[in-house]
């Protein structure tokens, strides 16, 4: 007789910026052998698309669709390819986090990305990070968390990472930044960040990311169905 195979859960991983959620997140799907999905990633993806094309997210709505429908945004690994061109560091700067963050408030852009999310969630064995992994893009998934950490805490994580890139920066910056974009994620009318009712909270503040990982590791495989012996050695791995 074949044995049954149980679909692998989905894990999301929500937060605010800077609360850790990248590094434990794909050290989490390493550990499981799962695929890591960096869903934010995406949509800083179509940021760079919309600047590179001088378009405003405040512009005219059906400029931005028939613009967007042509863009082809895919993750490839580690890398995140635009259009077929690599942009995975391109991402990552302070003008691009914030023209996604006024992005993401936009349902034209969220048609767009969404679906890619669920399709690629869809076969299980994933770990999703973002900021509505849980409440809006997979909402039946298995395991839920959800990271935090004091925004000076975050603020200085972020600043060593971007001084870390080269990226001249002083903390006040940063500092502002990021508490300007928890007021436009968790304030935006559409798909804002927020705890989902399931979730569960870790805190980041003072434990290492070894720290973190293990407990979610715990949570993961406290939580889920047996699914045979290749699964548990996953979790077991170093």
């Amino acid at each position: 007789m074949t044995e049954y195979r149980r679909r692998e859960p989905v894990i999301t991983i929500d937060g605010p910026a800077g609360a850790g959620k990248s590094t434990a997140g794909r050290r989490l799907a390493e550990r499981l052998g799962y695929r890591f999905i960096d869903t934010g990633a995406l949509y800083r993806a179509l940021a760079v698309a919309v600047e590179a094309a001088g378009l405003s997210p405040d512009a005219d709505e059906a400029k931005l669709r028939a613009h967007l429908e042509g863009v082809d945004v895919r993750l490839q690994g580690d890398r995140l390819l635009l259009d077929g061109r690599d942009v995975t560091e391109e991402i990552r700067t302070p003008r691009i986090s914030e023209l996604t963050s006024r992005l993401t408030r936009l349902a034209t852009v969220r048609a767009k990305i969404t679906p890619l999310q669920r399709r690629a969630a869809a076969t299980g064995g994933v770990v999703l990070e973002g900021r509505d992994t849980g409440t809006v893009v997979c909402p039946d998934a298995e395991v839920k968390f959800y990271m935090d950490a004091r925004l000076d805490e975050r603020a200085r994580r972020r600043h060593a990472e971007l001084r870390a890139r080269g990226v001249p920066v002083d903390f006040g910056t940063v500092r502002a930044e990021i508490e300007a974009r928890d007021t436009q994620d968790t304030t935006r009318a559409l798909a804002p960040l927020r705890k989902a009712d399931t979730a569960i909270e870790v805190d980041t503040s003072e434990l290492t990311i070894e720290q973190v990982v293990e407990r979610m590791l715990a949570e993961v495989v406290g939580r889920r169905r047996p699914a045979g012996p290749r699964a548990a050695r996953r979790a077991g791995r170093a």
